[in-house]
């Protein structure tokens, strides 16, 4: 792995951070940081992109997929969130999204059993998804990197 990946990698979870941060306090991500998220994505797939453009398809395909989830579900996941899955399937490609989310939907259902276990939380309640998007990112990338 070339050390302009291990930067955009880098960069991206910075990136999941700050979002993460935002979607805790306030509950409503920048649709400007969203913007430049998805840009920065295909600007780094058109310079030093790796994958494959039928992968990389794949993964738009899956942002578009949460965005008509959050359209039919009245925003139940919200648009912040299925436009940070759009930016992250750009930048990832179809199958390592696939990984991400997977690991993400596993640790806020396992979050979310635990909350309601010790009944601090009703099942009405809704959980910020970019801290589990995040963390499950930085687990992904350690695997990536092998470190």
């Amino acid at each position: 792995m070339g050390a302009g990946q291990v930067i955009s990698q880098i960069v991206c979870l910075g990136v999941l951070i700050i979002v993460s941060v935002l979607d805790i306090k306030y509950r409503k991500i920048p649709m400007r940081m969203l913007a430049v998220m998805i840009i920065g994505a295909v600007i780094y797939q058109g310079l030093c992109g790796r994958e494959d453009a039928v992968l990389i398809a794949g993964g738009i395909a899956v942002g578009v997929v949460f965005l008509f989830i959050s359209r039919v579900t009245k925003e139940g996941m919200g648009y912040g969130d299925s436009l940070g899955i759009l930016g992250l399937g750009i930048f990832l490609g179809l199958w390592k999204l696939v990984e991400v989310l997977a690991m993400a939907f596993f640790m806020l259902a396992l979050f979310g059993a635990l909350v309601l276990a010790v009944k601090k939380m009703s099942r009405k309640c809704a959980l910020p998804f970019y801290p589990f998007l995040a963390v499950a990112y930085a687990v992904w990338t350690v695997g990536e990197l092998k470190i």
